[in-house]
């Protein structure tokens, strides 16, 4: 086998989505498979068939390959629940913690772990897929250290010294969004999306005056008034929602940091370096396919093992 052959699938497999990769061992990503449903789209049981499904013409084509999975596959509501690894986790420790599971029929299944870390609260935090993501970037961008955003339904940010990741805060911004704008009175306003960036702006804005705690409380329900008053255009006041709880984010996640790396989709990422600009962030969208570089990245940790 060429190094540029195909020879690994590497599974990316969340929540809500399900990403599949045919690599060869040199890193190349060959073809890309993107039509599966997420894990909560399944029953108890259901993933080995569903997954046998996704890889068929893969398979059919280029017979059995070895299978990296990372994300919430791992997880308790998933396939099989991984232990996670302890931060500080580097691509090393994470390596070592993949778990290999028997499927009748697709042979042996690699499970990346998820990590976890205890807050300064003391309180535990955990994220599953994003520290593979994470591994992929550092491994793309040639670096060893800074400060990393995944924009979506949990926000995580995520600190990386020397290779590992030292601590990380997730945020549920994107579930906070959907709520209010599916299941509360704000929503009762709202239209489809505007053309105008103005309503986004100005949540943005609105966050950035936010002093104390229980201020982004009342900063919300102006999501409401400003509709009322004629300040905003219903199709403006998603986004004024949307760019309020993504400035708040920003403020906490980047504090002490003057910038971050932004894993995550076109439109979110966008969103999110629109927000720094206007808070005086320096965020940087990181190169395509983290999540399987990073897949790569761990198992040639492993193979090295």
């Amino acid at each position: 086998m060429t190094s540029s052959e195909p020879a690994l699938f590497c599974v990316d497999w969340g929540t809500s989505s399900f990403r599949a990769y045919l690599a060869s061992l040199e890193g190349k990503i060959l073809e890309r498979n993107f039509s599966g449903g997420g894990i909560l789209s399944l029953a108890k049981g259901e993933h080995e068939e569903a997954l046998a499904g996704a890889l068929a013409e893969w398979i059919a084509k280029y017979g059995p390959l070895p299978i990296l999975m990372s994300g919430m596959i791992g997880a308790r509501q998933g396939w099989v629940e991984v232990p996670y690894a302890q931060c500080p986790a580097g691509s090393k420790e994470v390596a070592a913690a993949i778990v290999t599971i028997e499927s009748r029929r697709l042979g042996p299944i690699g499970l990346v772990p998820g990590v976890c870390a205890i807050d300064r609260d003391g309180s535990p935090d955990v994220m599953r897929g994003e520290e593979t993501q994470i591994f992929g970037a550092l491994a793309a961008m040639d670096r060893s250290e800074g400060a990393f955003v995944l924009p979506g339904t949990h926000s995580k940010w995520a600190r990386v010294e020397e290779g590992r990741i030292q601590s990380f805060a997730t945020y549920m911004t994107g579930e906070v969004f959907a709520a209010l704008k599916d299941h509360t009175i704000l929503g009762r306003l709202m239209e489809g999306a505007s053309e105008s960036s103005d309503g986004f702006a100005e949540g943005v804005r609105a966050a950035s005056r936010l002093e104390r705690p229980g201020d982004i409380l009342h900063a919300i329900f102006m999501t409401r008034t400003l509709g009322l008053f004629d300040r905003l255009e219903p199709g403006q006041l998603p986004d004024y929602l949307s760019g309020l709880l993504i400035g708040a984010e920003l403020q906490s996640g980047a504090r002490g940091a003057s910038g971050a790396i932004v894993i995550g989709s076109p439109e979110l990422t966008a969103r999110y370096c629109a927000a720094g600009g206007i808070l005086g962030l320096a965020l940087e969208p990181a190169p395509e396919d983290c999540a399987p570089l990073g897949q790569l990245a761990l198992l040639a940790c492993r193979r090295k093992a």
